[in-house]
Order: C-alpha cells, then structure tokens, then sequence
C-alpha cells in the first residue's frame, strides 16, 4: 500500500499546526477545500480583513526622505497618499475584473487577486509636510518627503561664577 501525503496523520497534524502559525501572523491559512494557501499575500489584522501589508522601502538622502513600493497595475487613483497629525498614510486597492471564459475559450486557472493594502509612518519632525508629493512610474510608487533646512543648534554657553 503506498503512502499519500493528504491521508498521513503526520502531515494533517502538520497542516494544522502550520495553519495555527500563520494565521498568528495574520496571513490566511485555508481556502475554502481546506488545503493551505501559502501564495496569498500577508495580510495586516486578522485573515477576514483582505488588507495588504504593502512592502516599502525607505530611503533617507540628504534633502529628503522617500518610499518605494511595487504597485503593478495599479493608477494613481488607486492609490491615496495622506497626511493627519503627522502620520503619513499610504493606501489603494487593486481590482481585478475576472471572467469565466475569454474569447478563445475558457479560463482554466486565474491567479491574479483584487486586494486592498494600507501602510502608515509616523514622520520625523524635520520634513516639510507641506511639499510631500507622489508619483507612479512603470509600477513603482514614489512618495518623496522632503527635510526642512534644521537650525543649528545653539551651543551651551559657560556663565562664570564669582563669589561674593
């Protein structure tokens, strides 16, 4: 008799503390057959929410700070960039339109997914809010905040004393 891999008590156990783990980090851990989806993107909060935890870089150069992030397919109206009490938030969605058939035949597998994504930084109290901008080119989003010219800090100054 041959071993299968779905009907092994070890590997069920397996699943199942696999899906415990994940669902820990937030990621959904099931599709609705019950089999694991480890494809499906991290996700922030709990695995009902669908929200995206979009992976940035952050880049500090002299002048200014900038984030990067991959944003294929999406326009700038997908994407929304703001700006309260100085906590700067970026957040979008991605919509796909699916079919079940397109016109040479049937679609057998469709992978891509819609999903909504928000990320939120706290900003350091030497940028000038008042010139953030954004920008999307070839997939990248690129939000550039720039730094305010700091004042120099003034020196401590010795007060001599004296007796009476």
């Amino acid at each position: 008799m041959a071993l299968t891999l779905f009907n092994d008590p070890f590997m069920n156990e397996m699943e199942r503390t696999m899906n415990r783990m994940m669902a820990g980090f937030g990621m959904p851990s099931t599709r609705p057959t019950g089999t694991m989806d480890i494809f499906r993107p991290f996700t922030t909060g709990t695995a009902t929410t669908g929200a995206v935890s979009m992976p940035m870089d952050i880049i500090e150069t002299p002048t200014n700070y900038e984030l990067h992030a991959d944003t294929p397919g999406m326009t700038p109206e997908d994407v929304k960039v703001e700006l309260h009490e100085g906590v700067l938030t970026v957040s979008g969605s991605r919509q796909m339109a699916r079919e079940d058939k397109d016109p040479q035949g049937k679609v057998w597998r469709s992978e891509r997914s819609s999903y909504n994504f928000a990320r939120s930084f706290t900003l350091p109290e030497n940028v000038n809010t008042d010139n953030i901008c954004a920008t999307i080119d070839k997939g990248v989003l690129k939000v550039c905040i720039p730094k305010k010219e700091t004042e120099p800090k003034v020196e401590p100054k010795r007060i001599t004393v004296t007796g009476a």
